[in-house]
């Protein structure tokens, strides 16, 4: 039976806010034909996206009431986007979500437009053929909304950020201000909506019962680099970050053999991150180790197999956050109490002995030469 684990030592985690269904509106916008004059590929995974996005937020996870979401395939001007946002004299919702799947096009001053089919790639022409995301932002100002949510899923997506009527909407972007949005062939949605359909599918299983925003787009972080697609944006406003679209499908089974796997390969993800994320992203991924091996040993048994990965992925890690000495330490420990209870030739003990030797070398090189006049150890 899955068993939800709090530490008595932390506070629970922080409510999120849950828009009344009735009270919610989405407009999902996704451009995957390009039409003369525009010279633009096609892009057929942005309609998969829109298509996919919609299900995921009127299914069972999802928090919309089917009647407020507006999902709208290759619309032909500017106003036949606008048109769909809620009314401006219309009732005060808790929640708009705009979504944009498609071409992003910069037009003078490197000013982020969102392609139609029309649309034209020029900065001299882009604003009269595309939707100008400062228009967008204009007409969502007038909508009665406690909380505006942008996801901008295109090229430049993040120079939306320097919309001046986007200062009150919490943003979402696939890509910064100078970075284009990619999608891998094969993918059946865009690079950046795949990631987070697949995050959707998979949940967090040691994730809050709702996913907020803040932890949508912590994983994002990660799992869009692991797959080699650039990094998201996000900017919060208010409390924004605690709003959430969609039901946790992982909550409460952090403790089982298919939770603790599903956060060892997020934890995995997060080493593999450290290029940019330098050694907090390691240290981070140590820590996360630490918490899945006492939750094996706790739930699996400390002498089942998985548990003794976990504990060797938990002191390999922490020794390339940088304390091969403490690593060594764990792992004498691991192979200890592993060799009792395996074959010689297991694999698993096999390569947890081989990286003991490697940071028992590292830990011996790391140490500090003797001073003049002392005896070495």
């Amino acid at each position: 039976m899955p068993t939800e684990q709090h530490s008595r030592a932390q506070p629970p985690p922080w409510p999120p806010i849950v828009p009344a269904p009735g009270r919610s509106a989405a407009v999902l916008i996704g451009t995957a034909t390009q039409v003369v004059p525009s010279t633009l590929p096609q892009l057929p995974q942005a309609a998969a996206s829109v298509t996919a996005l919609a299900t995921e937020l009127t299914g069972p996870y999802g928090l919309f009431d089917p009647s407020g979401v507006h999902p709208r395939v290759d619309p032909p001007t500017p106003a036949d986007v606008l048109r769909l946002l809620p009314s401006p004299g219309g009732d005060q919702l808790d929640l708009v979500l705009f979504y944009f799947a498609g071409h992003g096009v910069r037009a003078q001053g490197d000013r982020l437009c969102l392609a139609l089919p029309g649309s034209v790639d020029d900065e001299d022409r882009a604003e009269h053929t595309s939707l100008p995301v400062t228009a967008l932002f204009q007409a969502l100002a007038s909508v009665p909304a406690r909380h505006k949510v942008v996801v901008l899923d295109c090229c430049f997506a993040g120079r939306a950020l320097d919309a001046p009527h986007a200062a009150d909407v919490h943003v979402l972007t696939a890509a910064g201000r100078s970075k284009k949005a990619r999608t891998p062939q094969g993918y059946p949605q865009t690079g950046f909506t795949a990631t987070l359909l697949e995050l959707l599918a998979e949940g967090v299983p040691d994730g809050p019962e709702h996913l907020d925003l803040t932890t949508l787009y912590r994983h994002l972080e990660v799992g869009l680099p692991a797959a080699r697609l650039p990094r998201p944006l996000q900017r919060a406003f208010g409390d924004s970050g605690d709003l959430a679209l969609f039901r946790n499908r992982a909550h409460g089974t952090a403790a089982t053999r298919p939770g603790l796997l599903a956060r060892a390969r997020f934890a995995e993800r997060l080493t593999a991150t450290a290029s940019w994320g330098g050694n907090r992203r390691l240290r981070q991924a140590a820590a996360r180790f630490a918490a899945i091996a006492s939750d094996a040993a706790t739930h699996l048994g400390p002498t089942d197999p998985d548990t003794f990965r976990y504990r060797h992925a938990h002191a390999s890690a922490t020794g390339a956050a940088g304390d091969p000495l403490r690593a060594s330490a764990l792992l004498r420990e691991v192979v200890a109490d592993w060799e009792p209870t395996a074959p010689p030739d297991d694999p698993g003990l096999a390569a947890a002995r081989a990286s003991l030797e490697v940071w028992r070398a590292r830990a011996g090189a790391a140490a500090p030469a003797p001073a003049v006049g002392e005896a070495g150890a």
